[in-house]
């Protein structure tokens, strides 16, 4: 795990960089969390723990950053979190029934004082489920069986049925979106609207798909206007 968070603060952004090193037996993990404050110039050490198990980080489980809290995959089943306001470590379970796997699990920052989501795949359906206070709450559930089915991803069906795995590649802010990957193809799901579309095929060349770092924006952009020497430059 090798993790760069950022969090926007009165004067400024600062930057949390989130390291994680294993024993040559990964029996032992410690955990850097380095801070980079605005204004500051240099990282500095933020704190620094050590824990008996973690996910193994070849599982692609990766920080999140919610509500002044570093959240990271400790089993398959439970996941940390380090109140960076307190400097102390605490221990979630995760909702019966759902635990990490090969990338079908992932968290998200909340969008109010919560603390995150987090979005579980299994069989073509998506769940969305709420940390809030000591609670985990299913906020939502999405079939995508249909929505992939009319997509028709070569490759990935046999008699119009799905039959290729469904990764989570990324969740975005407060779940309103998701991309996902099935067989050579980049999926994305408008949670809100429910509509998934196919948004990219790899080429023969590719080995792999590879993390997705979507940049959003206000739609359609407002661009500030010329002067009139500005104006004429640009003709």
């Amino acid at each position: 795990m090798n993790d760069l968070l950022l969090v926007e603060e009165a004067d400024g952004v600062s930057y949390f960089h989130v390291l994680l090193v294993a024993n040559m037996q990964r029996t032992k993990y410690t955990v850097h969390v380095n801070m980079l404050r605005h204004g500051d110039g240099v990282w500095r050490t933020y704190l620094t723990f050590d824990r008996d198990q973690l996910l193994d980080p070849e599982w692609e489980s990766k920080a999140v950053l919610a509500n002044n809290k570093i959240y990271i995959a400790s089993t398959q089943n439970s996941i940390d979190f380090f109140d960076l306001t307190t400097s102390s470590i605490s221990t979630v379970q995760l909702p019966h029934g759902v635990e990490y796997g090969d990338r079908d699990t992932m968290l998200a920052p909340a969008d109010d004082a919560s603390d995150v989501y987090l979005i579980h795949a299994k069989n073509l359906q998506l769940d969305i489920w709420l940390h809030k206070g000591d609670n985990w709450l299913l906020v939502d559930t999405i079939s995508l069986r249909d929505m992939v089915a009319n997509l028709r991803i070569p490759g990935c069906e046999v008699e119009d049925e799905p039959t290729a795995p469904l990764w989570i590649n990324h969740v975005g802010s407060y779940a309103e979106f998701v991309f996902l990957e099935m067989g050579r193809c980049a999926l994305h799901l408008d949670v809100k609207c429910r509509q998934l579309r196919k948004v990219y095929d790899m080429t023969e060349e590719e080995l792999d798909l590879g993390d997705i770092h979507p940049l959003t924006m206000i739609w359609p952009p407002i661009f500030p206007a010329l002067t009139d020497n500005l104006a004429r430059n640009a003709m």
